[in-house]
């Protein structure tokens, strides 16, 4: 019987989680950004979800579940949470802008109404002045969008595909993205704004999903039970170290080889090890996606308000706190979810990137 939940893989997901939140903590513990590298784990979350897809649905699908309901079944678990994060942060852009801290240039229909109601159905931004893609989730919703591509070309026949195949889309999705990135100047890093979401956004997913998706098929094989098992917390805190490596400037080499040489191999390490992984991995698993969609508000809120005492220079005990409420908030979005799913919880393995708080001029009054 099929395997129906790694929890070495929940635990990549959450310490992913994390890079990203610290990730976005740019100016809050020190003078520029921390975890470098961390915007790297969407790739990984791509990966984590054609492989999670493949392992739950592959099977269904084959054997008469509808398209359209796995569409549905995917929605039904994906939006709930992320419309609970989705209203957090909208309640604060609206605060934020009615007060005069962002949004100087947009106009009140924007404001109240447009921004907050495609954010709520995750439609791209491309008409406010600011230039954000997603303004009430400073942009960290993309991956989100550029998944449901993935979601319906598997769902609509790809997961018929022989395994060579989705094996090929790996290595020459991920090719064509390797020039992308070293020919863009700013590494691999496309896909959070307007310009780029539909074009470099999509070519990280799809690759990445694909990949994961030949992990799942290969994972039972012979050779794949050849490969080491190592210690899920040492898998773990490499990923951390790799998130931290630093980035004075693009550093195209080095992220392609974190997307598809270290992220895959991290995965098929965990999944192999999966015996060894410690039960905490199941928490972090289940935090990971409700961090991703509460925590941009709140990094807004630190670096353009006086909220958290942040927005003027670094302040370490400040920062501590301003993580402290970050993780709380996603704590209390799970026990929401999980109350309301009959203590299910939520399993989405999804959690994006952007940069959050890169140039404040975007939202300068």
């Amino acid at each position: 019987m099929t395997k129906k939940r790694f929890l070495g893989l929940d635990g990549l997901r959450g310490v992913c989680a994390l890079s990203i939140l610290f990730y976005h903590c740019s100016d809050v513990f020190h003078k520029g950004p921390l975890f470098l590298h961390g915007f790297l784990a969407v790739d990984v979350f791509f990966i984590l979800s054609g492989f999670v897809i493949a392992l739950t649905y592959e099977e269904k699908l084959r054997t008469g579940y509808r398209p359209l309901e796995f569409l549905r079944n995917r929605a039904r678990r994906l939006f709930p949470t992320y419309w609970i994060g989705a209203a957090f942060n909208i309640v604060l852009f609206i605060s934020m802008a009615a007060t005069g801290y962002i949004a100087a240039n947009d106009a009140p229909w924007m404001i109240w109404i447009f921004i907050p109601l495609t954010t709520l159905l995750l439609i791209p931004d491309f008409i406010t002045p600011d230039g954000m893609l997603y303004p009430a989730m400073d942009s960290v919703a993309w991956s989100l969008l550029v998944e449901w591509f993935a979601y319906i070309l598997y769902a609509l026949g790809t997961f018929r595909w022989k395994t060579w195949a989705f094996a090929a889309v790996a290595l020459v999705g991920w090719s064509v993205m390797t020039v992308v990135d070293f020919h863009s100047g700013v590494g691999w890093g496309g896909g959070a704004d307007r310009s780029t979401v539909f074009s470099a956004g999509i070519l990280r997913c799809l690759p990445a999903f694909a990949a994961g998706v030949t992990i799942y098929r290969i994972h039972r094989s012979a050779f794949f039970q050849r490969l080491p098992v190592v210690s899920t917390e040492f898998l773990l805190a490499m990923w951390l170290v790799v998130a931290v490596l630093p980035r004075p400037a693009a550093t195209p080499a080095l992220d392609a080889v974190i997307v598809t040489i270290v992220s895959p191999a991290l995965v098929c390490l965990l999944v192999r090890s999966e015996h060894k992984a410690p039960p905490f991995c199941k928490w972090l698993g289940e935090l990971s996606y409700p961090l991703y969609v509460v925590h941009p508000g709140l990094i807004v809120l630190a670096n353009y308000t006086p909220v958290f005492g942040l927005w003027h220079s670094p302040h370490p005990l400040n920062a501590i706190v301003l993580v402290m409420v970050c993780l709380a908030s996603a704590w209390l979005v799970q026990l929401a979810i999980g109350r309301s799913s009959g203590g299910a919880g939520n399993r989405m393995p999804i959690s994006p990137e952007s940069n959050l708080t890169g140039d404040k001029s975007r939202f300068a009054t």
